[in-house]
């Protein structure tokens, strides 16, 4: 299907790997033009040419982020049609009570207010262009949120609300704001050191691969298996196309089915 993105522009946060890599590649194929802003860029920068990508290399959780990624986009592209907020961290804890200040604070710099900058950033370029969209990588554990995720999941809370604020304030003027919230989706979250998959073994005190199973029975996942990025990133892809123009303010989840069933 075509999704009508070709030589649009758009901004993918944490565009280094799992959904925000994904991302950039369906916009790419899509016919997009794409400015991919991570702390590590290396495989991202491999994905097209110049004349098509952009890669920043910048720490999303710096106040000044926002400003030099949509300043870069403008400098290479001229115009910003699409942002997809995505960079994050998730840090699995002991308990509420041993999460210090510094991790709430790391955490909330980040993923909540890494988008507030950004979308801040771009919004006076697609209010001026009389059209644009926001897109924000919330979670599932933003409406249910996850014991050993204290700080993610009051994150993602707030990214849900963020979307619904600036939907209600500027979809009248052409900028439609939207979040995409996956849930048991197999990304570096889950791989890297101290991970999902640690603590899951750590809990049913078995390997890796063997908490995945042991994962899924318990949580009785109707899909039966973890997600994909590239699921994920399809969803993003069609709300950024012209397609779902007549929505604003949603949360879509990419969860395998677990909501209902919880």
């Amino acid at each position: 299907m075509d999704l009508g993105l070709k030589d649009r522009v758009a901004i993918v946060t944490g565009a280094g790997a799992g959904i925000g890599f994904e991302t950039a590649k369906r916009f790419l194929a899509e016919g997009a033009r794409v400015v991919g802003a991570s702390r590590t860029t290396h495989d991202f920068r491999k994905l097209a040419g110049a004349d098509r990508l952009l890669a920043v290399d910048i720490d999303m959780a710096t106040p000044q982020a926002g400003e030099v990624v949509a300043q870069a986009a403008l400098e290479a592209f001229g115009r910003i049609d699409i942002l997809f907020n995505n960079a994050g961290q998730a840090h699995a804890r002991e308990s509420f009570l041993v999460t210090s200040d510094a991790d709430w604070q790391a955490t909330l710099e980040l993923n909540l207010m890494g988008y507030v900058r950004m979308a801040r950033a771009v919004l006076p370029t697609m209010l001026a262009q009389g059209k644009g969209v926001l897109i924000h990588c919330g979670s599932e554990a933003g409406r249910l949120p996850v014991s050993i995720l204290p700080d993610y999941s009051v994150s993602k809370a707030g990214v849900l609300m963020l979307s619904k604020y600036l939907s209600r304030e500027y979809t009248a003027r052409g900028v439609r704001s939207n979040v995409v919230a996956p849930a048991h989706i197999r990304t570096p979250l889950w791989d890297a050191p101290g991970g999902f998959l640690d603590a899951l073994a750590q809990k049913f005190a078995c390997s890796r691969e063997e908490a995945v199973t042991a994962f899924l029975r318990e949580s009785k996942l109707p899909a039966g298996r973890l997600g994909r990025p590239d699921e994920v990133a399809s969803m993003v892809a069609f709300l950024a196309s012209d397609l779902a123009e007549f929505i604003s303010g949603e949360s879509v989840g990419v969860d395998g089915g677990v909501m209902p069933t919880i």
